[in-house]
Parts: structure tokens; C-alpha cells; sequence
């Protein structure tokens, strides 16, 4: 039997990304661009990357074609010693393959192709042993196509709670008409929640990240993360609260900044730190996620995060 410091479930795809783009392209015939390189991308294999990285023993679950495009994926996962066998091979749809155009200040936007793989994770789709023994089970992105269905969601949280696993979630912005009542039976099995301040507002309809948190905490939420982008992050739980300030980093591409920040945090969380300590750990590899173009090619190690600390933390003042 395997036993994994993390089990990674969501999406998984490759990226393309492209700029920096301006906003004249459509007005050329050809347009010049600092970079064009194919990679692995999706929430899910965002976050198993960089826990690779960070040296954590990592398995991952997701869906992809069985096809020229799922092989470069397979094969990236071994070169980042990241355990597959989850990957589910659809036999008669494609891998996705996401275009991500970036801007001069970082921000991106995104073409994706629509494939039955978008689609919510079918409960056979799921290898749910994979899950026993390992220290923690992150679900990549609440609200996104492969974890959209409540009750996929509920099973997760619930086998993982069962395997005596701690709970992690992020989530992305709500397109399909959810609330907070849609997935409230599966908030009280989250022991971490990590949504952006744009996210959580949107799901509780409050706007301060303390009144969001005590809303989260509330629905039985037991430590609520809010990413606060360049500001760094909010942390709240029934015994403590931090506000902990960001590094200032020079922004190329944002692209898997949330993954590469829920990432760092789950790493420092699984070394003992504690709460402010992984928060600042989980600010300084999204930082560094930032100033590289697409969204694991920043964070190189765990040795390059914590010279990158070493040399920053003293510059922040910390609340």
C-alpha cells in the first residue's frame, strides 16, 4: 500500500501560454510574443507539481484522453515524481488544453476547449484508495468542472474524513448559479478552506474578509485561508487571526498563483508550522510563482523557497 502526503483531485490539462499580449493583437496579421511553450497545467496538477517540488510525496487524481496530448501529461508527472495511476484515461474524449494570454501586468485570460472531460468526476472515475493513508486530501478547486457536483464533493470529504485525512479546499469563482447552500453539508468536513477575497465574497455575499470568515466558520468551516493577492492572506479560526502581509514581487504572469499559494501552504502545514508561519511560507511561493511565465515553471524547490524567505521575511511587518 502507498501512503502520500497528499492526494491532489481536479483538473488536469495542458497550458499554452501566450504574451505578453497587447490589446491591439486582433489588428495585426502577426503578432510577436516573448514565449510560446506547451506544459501541464489544471488546478489539480498545479498543485502536485509544486508539492513534488516542495518534497512531499504526492498522488493525483484527474481525467484525460487517452491520446498524444495525455502521454506528454503522464510522462510530465513522472519527471516531477508526482504518482499517476490516478489519472483516469477516458478512451473517447480528448485531453483539454487550456490557452492562457497574459497582459503586460500579469493579468490572463483564458481559452479552453469543451470536452466531455469538463465535465463534474464520475464517482468510477475516482480512485478512492489511493486516499488511505495520506496525510492530507486537497479537492484543487470547489465550483470548477471536475468538482462541481455536490454530491461528488460530499463522497470525497467523506472517504477522506474515513481515512482519517486532513481536508483542504480552494475554489474558483461561482459561474453556475451555486451558494453557500449548495455545498453546505461539506463545509463542516473541511478542516481548510483557501478562496480568494473575490471568491469568498461571492459565496457568502459578505465583503470583509472577517465578516466572510466567521460566515465560513460558522457553516462548520474549521480554519478559512482568504488569498488577498499582492496583500498576502487572512486567517481565521475559533482560537486565532492573522493578517499576513505579502512580498512584493515583480509580476510577469499570475497564472497558478492561487495553486502555487494552496500549494506552499499545504507543504508548511504538513512540516508543523504554524497558521501565520504557513501563510507566510504559502505568500512567498506564490510570489515567486508570479515572476516566471506559466504556472510551475517559478518555484524550482524547497531550497529556493527558503533562501527567498530568509532574505525577505525581515522586510514585512508582520501582524
Amino acid at each position: 500500500m502507498n501512503h502520500f502526503d497528499v492526494v491532489c483531485i481536479g483538473i488536469v490539462l495542458l497550458d499554452l501560454p501566450l504574451g505578453p499580449i497587447k490589446g491591439d493583437i486582433f489588428s495585426r496579421e502577426t503578432t510577436m510574443v516573448d514565449q510560446i511553450q506547451l506544459t501541464t497545467g489544471g488546478d489539480a496538477m498545479n498543485e502536485a507539481v509544486i508539492l513534488s517540488r516542495l518534497g512531499s510525496r504526492v498522488a493525483l487524481i484527474g481525467q484525460i484522453g487517452r491520446d498524444m496530448q495525455g502521454d506528454i501529461i503522464v510522462k510530465r508527472c513522472e519527471e516531477e515524481k508526482i504518482y499517476h495511476t490516478g489519472l483516469y484515461r477516458d478512451p473517447d474524449f480528448g485531453t483539454r488544453i487550456n490557452v492562457v494570454l497574459f497582459q503586460e501586468d500579469g493579468q490572463r485570460s483564458f481559452i479552453k476547449n469543451r470536452s466531455a472531460i469538463s465535465g463534474s468526476f464520475r464517482e468510477t472515475e475516482i480512485n478512492f484508495e489511493l486516499m488511505k493513508g495520506a496525510r492530507v486530501v486537497s479537492l484543487a478547486s470547489i465550483f470548477a468542472s471536475k468538482l462541481r457536483d455536490k454530491d461528488i464533493i460530499l463522497k470525497i470529504l467523506k472517504k477522506a474524513k474515513e481515512f482519517q485525512a486532513t481536508t483542504f479546499a480552494d475554489m474558483v469563482p461561482i459561474t453556475g448559479g451555486e451558494t453557500i447552500e449548495t455545498i453546505q453539508e461539506a463545509l463542516p468536513l473541511l478542516d481548510y478552506f483557501l478562496p480568494n477575497l473575490e471568491e469568498a465574497r461571492m459565496l457568502t455575499g459578505f465583503q470583509e474578509p472577517d465578516d466572510i470568515a466567521d460566515c465560513l466558520l460558522n457553516y462548520g468551516v474549521k480554519t478559512v485561508i482568504i488569498k488577498l493577492g499582492k496583500e498576502g492572506c487572512f486567517i481565521k479560526n475559533r482560537q486565532s487571526r492573522y493578517l499576513v502581509p505579502g512580498f512584493p514581487a515583480k509580476t510577469i504572469d499570475t497564472t497558478g498563483a492561487g495553486d502555487n499559494f494552496a500549494a506552499g501552504f499545504i507543504s508548511a502545514f504538513l512540516e508543523g508550522k504554524s497558521l501565520r508561519d504557513a501563510g507566510l511560507y504559502a505568500n512567498g511561493v506564490a510570489a515567486v510563482s508570479t515572476e516566471s511565465i506559466g504556472a510551475v515553471s517559478g518555484v524550482k524547490n524547497k531550497e529556493q523557497i527558503e533562501v527567498y524567505l530568509r532574505d525577505n521575511t525581515e522586510k514585512l511587518i508582520l501582524r
